[in-house]
């Protein structure tokens, strides 16, 4: 993206952030769905001020709106730089749970900053996924709840989203896109096992940080043995028994505020 050159300082308040893959050139073109949002939801009008993030780079332009149509276009003003965010990079792999648990903690994942979101069949999961294709479908929902939390919390760019039909699965996912350098954590109702805070307390400078949920009926034996295995400890997080989007929320907001209280 490019921007055109300032007429001075400007005052840039934004009614909303739009995600746009980057084309030459300053005016930008949003799709039907980030269009119809604009003009019959939030009734934004020309020459209104919103953001737009490329979802690639992290990059943000500030733009307002040239025109108001079937699809709105927008003219490109300044441009932000991705900037290296003082937390390490934060990963979420999530047993699929029941109902609209799924949803909640996409949202809150996203809203969190999490830069990946992995969700995973485990033996106790009440959701059971038929094949690839079942997968690819609840998949694609999750990316589209991920992508509107993203605009809502005004992330640099949405999470990628994925929908796994095992741990092993998951895990082999999560080496193409994680360093064996961060740290890996699994929250356990184990007894004698560290709490969260004390685990990140000891891994101040890790560059990531991933944090493995499981579903209602907690994981087997065998599924937090394979995570150990891979380098994962074991969490706790506190002495109650959390239901499983409360378990996830607390454990990346815990992670959240305590990695920034220590950069």
């Amino acid at each position: 993206m490019t921007a055109r050159e300032s007429k001075g300082p400007r005052l840039f308040v934004s009614s909303g952030r739009f995600f746009i893959t980057p084309s030459p050139g300053s005016t930008l073109m949003l799709d039907e769905a980030d269009s119809h949002y604009i003009a019959d939801v939030l009734r934004l009008k020309q020459g209104d001020a919103v953001e737009v993030g490329d979802p690639l780079s992290g990059v943000v332009g500030q733009c307002h709106i040239s025109s108001i149509a079937d699809q709105v276009t927008v003219t490109l003003d300044n441009l932000i730089p991705a900037t290296n965010s003082l937390l390490p990079r934060l990963t979420l792999l999530s047993a699929l749970c029941k109902g609209q648990r799924n949803d909640q903690i996409c949202d809150w994942a996203t809203e969190l900053g999490c830069s990946e979101i992995i969700f995973w069949q485990a033996t106790r999961s009440v959701v059971r996924l038929k094949d690839a294709g079942d997968a690819e479908h609840k998949q694609n929902r999750l990316a589209k709840i991920a992508h509107a939390a993203a605009q809502q919390s005004k992330q640099a760019r949405p999470p990628a989203v994925r929908v796994t039909l095992s741990l092993e699965e998951a895990l082999n996912r999560l080496e193409t896109i994680v360093s064996t350098q961060g740290l890996r954590l699994v929250c356990s109702l184990t007894e004698r096992t560290r709490a969260l805070p004390e685990a990140l307390a000891t891994h101040q400078s890790t560059p990531e940080v991933t944090i493995a949920i499981g579903p209602e009926g907690d994981l087997t034996s065998d599924e937090e043995s394979l995570l150990t295995s891979r380098g994962f400890l074991a969490v706790s997080l506190g002495p109650n028994v959390l239901r499983s989007e409360l378990a996830a929320v607390t454990a990346l907001a815990t992670t959240r505020m305590l990695t920034l209280r220590s950069r």
